[in-house]
């Protein structure tokens, strides 16, 4: 006994160091990581012993050096790489974020250089060839391993573990949602917040959750549905355009430019309603201010860090207000100039109810700043078509690209802005021609990802972007601070367009400001369970909103005729990109984009030409198809020249 006694003690030890570790790497000062440890002493502990609990498996294995070195080192990777990215990013490292692992390699050229790359590289492979090493050549234990009393500890370990955690949960020392997950990582340490982060997803079952409870919400809580005071026709267009890392220099006490690089915003502050717009995120996370600005739902629900394009959203369709406008009249389109899957956007958006979805493998004349992303200034000619696409009104919500990371200088970021600015300029002016009425709503997603404090910002907050509200239609200019969940709900409201479940419920508290907050939030939370986890008691058992048959682009990518010569494959047609590719049999060969009618792929033999299909598909970096032409033959849509 006294010997498992002295493992404890030792496992405890070399927990602590990690544990300094760590929140040092986070930290990246000596002082903060002191002020840390002496004001939250017993979260310390807490974390200490979370880290400690998987050392614990040293009881039934006689590796006992190699277990205890490989745990560090994972336990320290982590570490580090939370600190790495909370430099480029300012949000945390949480479970989450193996989802995204495949998109973080996408984008490993833009926030490191290629030498950068090889050393992490090299780092990793090192450290495999290391862990390789201590499995040979670390000591083995001679002692007999007593394999159920070594169970027994580690479960006796797990059950303190986890009933200190729970406790400390239940007594407020720790908190179990995270409504701003950079403080929590700060305030409840790395190993806590991230163990939270791996097992609390979704969202829980509210208490008194029911039957009765949803009728009582569904008949007190919404306001009237289906009325919309405009005449029919006269419903206007919604364009919704989601600017990225968008944000006003100025409310930033630090400011080092001396210049205005967004007078157009400003310009249209002062004429049209907007405000605050209090989003989920801070440098990062622009699918999350993305799933409230649509849904109307809260993210505070959910578990720490979730994206809910990446958990729940990829089997779940979702009320939005993509469905509610389709049940007025509308078309729902999605904008993006960047790839279609990231973030799964080309799966996720028929769950949330959209028609077509046109991304960047749908655009030509791609320009792209210094460091990569494709300049907005595109999404204006985008706007335009998708408008001209239909003959009825138009929900239009496009997501915008070219101001985020990885910034050289702040004054680079600047430039980039500025250049959005002079995009809004453009759209604004184009979209004045029209002789039908439009509403267009511009905000930022978050803040860029730099390195300051709440203490540095005129508003106190690191959590706000602005909204503005261009509009053709006279709309009161009300100045309103809101929350990205109810950005849409304001926005029909000013409309007077009362439709959807999220939509009425959240004018149901703006029309009634006596209403509490906490039962607020309280009925909220049990509405995004019960349509998303529960019943669906809302909608009486059944949802009605069914994920579409999502179209991607707006125009048909068309094969008018093909040429077989010397080899070539020549194929003329309409709507082809750099994307394009030919397929033959379903397989992509190397295709040379011309120009938006013909492409062309080189050194095809005779044989694969008659005996295959050909078709052009739309295949973006991943190596994703996203759509394909109608598939032509030889005998009946092949012209051979020899």
């Amino acid at each position: 006994m006294k010997l498992y006694v002295k493992w404890f003690g030792r496992l405890f030890a070399l927990a602590a160091i990690i544990n300094v570790f760590i929140e040092l790497v986070s930290r990246k000062s000596l002082p903060s990581l002191g002020f840390y440890i002496w004001r939250s002493f017993p979260v310390f502990l807490l974390n200490t012993l979370i880290i400690a609990l998987p050392f614990t498996v040293v009881f039934v294995t006689k590796r006992k050096a190699f277990a205890c070195i490989t745990i560090s080192l994972i336990w320290c990777f982590m570490g580090v790489v939370n600190g790495i990215l909370l430099i480029f990013r300012t949000t945390p490292f949480t479970a989450a974020d193996f989802r995204l692992i495949k998109y973080a390699v996408s984008l490993a050229t833009v926030y490191f250089t290629w030498m950068q790359i090889i050393f992490i590289g090299a780092g990793i492979v090192s450290a495999v060839i290391f862990i390789a090493a201590v499995w040979r050549k670390a000591p083995v234990s001679k002692e007999k391993v007593r394999y159920g009393f070594g169970v027994g500890l580690i479960a006796i370990s797990g059950v303190v573990v986890l009933g200190l955690t729970s406790a400390s949960m239940n007594t407020g020392l720790v908190a179990v949602h995270f409504g701003n997950i950079g403080e929590a990582f700060k305030s409840y340490g790395f190993p806590y917040c991230f163990s939270n982060s791996l097992f609390n997803t979704g969202i829980s079952k509210p208490e008194g959750y029911g039957t009765e409870t949803m009728e009582e919400i569904r008949d007190e809580e919404l306001v009237p549905e289906n009325t919309y005071a405009l005449s029919e026709d006269t419903k206007p267009n919604v364009i919704m355009i989601q600017l990225e890392s968008f944000f006003d220099p100025s409310l930033w006490k630090n400011n080092p430019v001396n210049y205005d690089p967004i007078p157009f915003f400003h310009h249209l502050q002062q004429s049209y309603p907007g405000g605050y717009l209090s989003v989920p995120s801070v440098g990062a996370g622009t699918a999350n201010t993305e799933f409230e600005s649509i849904t109307g739902m809260n993210l505070d629900f959910f578990g720490p860090g979730e994206y809910p394009y990446k958990t729940v959203l990829k089997k779940t369709s979702c009320e939005s207000v993509a469905f509610d406008l389709k049940n007025l009249g509308y078309s729902a389109h999605a904008i993006h100039n960047n790839e279609a899957t990231f973030y799964d956007r080309n799966r996720v958006f028929s769950q949330l109810g959209f028609d077509t979805f046109t991304p960047i493998e749908y655009m030509n004349n791609v320009e792209r700043n210094p460091t990569g992303w494709c300049k907005d200034k595109i999404l204006t000619g985008e706007i335009i078509r998708t408008l001209d696409s239909t003959a009825g009104p138009d929900f239009i919500y496009t997501i915008s690209v070219q101001g985020h990371g990885k910034y050289p200088n702040f004054e680079y970021y600047c430039q980039q802005i500025g250049e959005m600015d002079q995009f809004i300029r453009s759209l604004v002016n184009t979209l004045r021609t029209r002789k039908e009425p439009i509403v267009l709503v511009m905000y930022g997603d978050h803040l860029p990802g730099f390195e300051w404090s709440e203490e540095e910002m005129k508003n106190r907050s690191l959590f706000q972007t602005e909204y503005v509200i261009w509009n053709n239609m006279n709309l009161p200019v009300e100045k309103k601070n809101v929350e990205a969940y109810q950005l849409a709900a304001h926005v029909l409201d000013m409309l007077n367009i009362h439709e959807g479940t999220m939509m009425r419920f959240h004018q149901k508290y703006f029309s009634n400001p006596e209403t509490e907050e906490e039962s607020y939030l309280r009925d909220m939370k049990t509405l995004e369970y019960d349509i998303l986890y529960g019943g669906r008691e809302v909608y009486g058992g059944e949802s009605p909103y069914q994920s579409t048959n999502l179209k991607m682009g707006i125009d048909d990518i068309v094969v008018d005729h093909v040429v077989y010569n010397d080899s070539n494959v020549l194929v003329y047609g309409e709507n082809f990109t750099p994307y394009s590719r030919i397929c033959f049999d379903g397989k992509a060969v190397e295709t040379t984009f011309v120009w938006p009618e013909l492409i062309i792929a080189k050194g095809v033999p005779e044989k694969k030409m008659k005996d295959s299909a050909l078709s052009v598909w739309q295949i973006g970096r991943d190596k994703v198809p996203l759509g394909e032409s109608k598939t032509h033959h030889w005998t009946n849509r092949i012209r051979d020249l020899n």
